[in-house]
């Protein structure tokens, strides 16, 4: 069956480009979020509280999850947005990780 496309090829590729999609626009939303918020130090939202802060971000978030959940459920903008805000600040993360900066995230050592 050479030459054929499956529909799990067909479903494969949907995919692959609803996730590269969904990723440049939530580096966009992020970028542009953190130049509003932060100014000139992109860390700056964070070096107050560190990761403590980003968690308490995203309980917000999965607070309205819930909300959604236990409700009439929510529009699918709805849905998006809350998904994205989760999403960008588990990215934000991981960037707060790897900055180096924060005193409790330690070096990994080979000893």
């Amino acid at each position: 069956m050479d030459g054929v496309e499956t529909e799990v090829d067909a479903n494969r590729r949907q995919f692959d480009r609803m996730l590269s999609s969904e990723v440049l626009a939530l580096t966009e939303l992020v970028r542009a979020r953190n130049v509003s918020y932060a100014g000139a130090d992109p860390y700056r939202c964070w070096r107050k509280r560190g990761l403590l802060g980003l968690l308490v971000r995203m309980e917000d978030k999965l607070n309205r999850v819930e909300t959604f959940l236990e409700g009439e459920g929510a529009t699918e903008e709805a849905w998006r947005e809350v998904l994205r805000d989760i999403a960008g600040y588990a990215v934000c993360g991981l960037v707060w990780v790897g900055s180096g900066i924060d005193p409790s995230v330690k070096v990994r050592s080979d000893e």
